[in-house]
């Protein structure tokens, strides 16, 4: 059922033009497929598990952040919903917030005790409602009454990939982190979800002030004229 449901997003390459956003849901569904090995492979890695959880989120945050870029370049989108319209830039900028993302797994880590499932679901529910600073779910809301399936389609979509973002990076580790003593208080959900938002927030500008300090990032130009600086 899985390995289906992570072929599932292949269609959307089909479509005109193709949307290659779900292809973290791919991924992702891959890492469950393998996820012995991958935590096996992890695990020889040198350094601590500290180090592991930003590498890995770094790598699937730079993954979610290439697919979003070439959806909106193959859309040909005036406006992406991006960091940045040119893909190093947001790259950059992605470095900060995802860095800021593995910060709160890892603080809420050494606390709590969380399953897989959770944390795919806790990414994906904070998308629906936070990405684009709550926009998303506005749109959900006024589309509900002319289209529900829309609505919902849309909810799901952005689930997906918010979900496939964490679960990608957390999947070969975070089982090293359940210890029976830690807790699992239901107090665990508002609590990274407070942490997700606040740190990537962080993040994105000590990412800026930093590429600032590095001479900065490039005016935001169209991304079909300029796709990558």
């Amino acid at each position: 059922m899985l390995v289906l449901s992570g072929l599932a997003p292949l269609l959307g390459l089909l479509r005109r033009p193709p949307d290659p956003m779900l292809l973290i849901y791919t991924a992702f569904a891959g890492a469950c497929l393998f996820r012995r090995r991958l935590t096996a492979l992890v695990e020889r890695l040198p350094g601590p598990v500290a180090l592991h959880l930003l590498a890995l989120f770094l790598c699937a945050g730079a993954l979610t952040e290439t697919l979003a870029w070439a959806n909106n370049y193959l859309r040909a989108a005036e406006e992406p919903a991006l960091f940045h319209p040119q893909l190093f830039a947001d790259l950059i900028v992605g470095v900060g917030f995802y860095g800021g993302w593995a910060a709160a797994w890892w603080i809420a880590l050494r606390r709590f005790r969380f399953k897989l499932w959770e944390a795919f679901v806790i990414a994906g529910l904070q998308g629906v409602f936070l990405e684009q600073s709550g926009a998303v779910f506005l749109r959900m809301v006024h589309a509900w009454a002319a289209n529900p399936l829309l609505s919902l389609a849309l909810g799901l979509y952005v689930f997906a990939v918010h979900g496939s973002a964490v679960g990608l990076a957390a999947a070969p580790l975070i089982d090293r982190f359940a210890a029976p003593e830690k807790s699992r208080s239901w107090l665990r959900f508002p609590a990274v979800v407070a942490l997700m938002v606040g740190l990537a927030f962080a993040g994105t500008l000590v990412a800026q002030a930093a590429a600032s300090l590095l001479g900065g990032l490039p005016p935001k130009r169209s991304i079909v004229e300029h796709p990558f600086w």
